[in-house]
């Protein structure tokens, strides 16, 4: 099953994109402010084995509360 974190953007640059389903750091999403991306895997690297991981379901409702910062509405 597809899982999703989200990181600091200044970690984009340490993570092995051959573990991950994002294929690089050009392509993570990124909040409005650019301080976050979401970056997806089906299998959990072990460096994300402690970060909170999310379902698409949960994301998408985590994203699509203008209060978090990924989007605004118009």
């Amino acid at each position: 099953m597809k899982k999703y974190t989200i990181v600091n953007v200044s970690e984009l640059d340490n993570l092995d994109f051959s573990e991950l389903l994002t294929t690089s750091k050009d392509t993570a999403r990124r909040n409005l402010d650019g301080t976050k991306a979401i970056v997806s895997f089906n299998e959990t690297p072990a460096y994300f084995s402690l970060a909170a991981t999310y379902t698409n379901e949960e994301l998408l409702e985590l994203i699509n509360n203008t209060d978090n910062g990924w989007y605004e509405e118009e």
